[in-house]
């Protein structure tokens, strides 16, 4: 019987088998640790979104001097909540953005829900018109307005004004003020033109399609422009 020192050798060899094995193993890590990590893949970058897409195919010009602009990062464009509405087959379009307001809430008793504040909040905006890529103060429709934001159940609310170019609005007459609601944007206005005249300038923006109508009228007559489009919300 061989002694129990023996029992671990190798049968050609005098070194034990538990050295080999301790030994393949150092062996083998040494050569993993010599290799470079394997790389991985590098990530995908994503598309990159088109800034603005022009809503609508026969306002090629219009949208062409608009990104144009935002290219440039004009700073008479506006940053947030601005209606851009192209007119067809000419390179012009305007702008109407306002102030959304925000109405503090209270918990009311009886309903026992957070309900908005009845107290107004001030509003105001503008709307202004670009030609050739140049914004033009002379063409409709360019004028600034203010009024009131009343809150209407849950969250939304409705804006009418009460000034036009900082000059109070005629009461008596329907056909000249701004108002907003979640459904649309209405705009009534009157300037003088040439000889005297007095044009009536309305524009209706509905809000969920963007789409717009406009129209001229010389004042005790029909209207002698009109037009349609679609604006893009930004």
């Amino acid at each position: 019987m061989k002694p129990r020192h023996l029992l671990a050798l190798s049968p050609r060899s005098n070194i034990p088998m538990r050295s080999v094995f301790i030994a393949a193993i150092l062996t083998v890590g040494v050569v993993c640790a010599g290799q470079a990590p394997p790389k991985k893949a590098a990530p995908k970058t994503p598309t990159a979104k088109p800034v603005f897409v022009c809503p609508d195919t026969e306002a090629q010009q219009a949208c062409k001097s608009y990104q144009e602009l935002l290219k440039a990062r004009d700073s008479g464009l506006p940053a947030t909540n601005a209606y851009i509405c192209f007119r067809k087959s000419a390179d012009e379009f305007f702008v109407v953005t306002f102030n959304r307001p925000y109405f503090p809430k209270h918990w009311d008793k009886e309903s026992k829900e957070l309900v908005p504040d009845d107290s107004a909040r001030r509003g105001f905006g503008h709307a202004e018109t670009y030609k050739d890529g140049v914004l033009d103060s002379t063409a409709m429709p360019s004028l600034s307005f203010s009024g009131e934001w009343l809150p209407l159940y849950p969250e939304s609310g409705f804006f009418t004004s009460n000034k036009i170019n900082g000059m109070d609005l005629d009461e008596k007459d329907p056909n000249v003020g701004v108002s907003i609601e979640d459904a649309q944007i209405n705009i009534g206005y009157k300037y003088a033109y040439r000889a005297e005249k007095t044009i009536t300038y309305t524009l209706t923006i509905q809000r969920s399609t963007g789409r717009f109508a406009e129209s001229f009228k010389e004042e005790g007559k029909f209207p002698f422009l009109e037009g349609t489009g679609y604006c893009v919300y930004h």
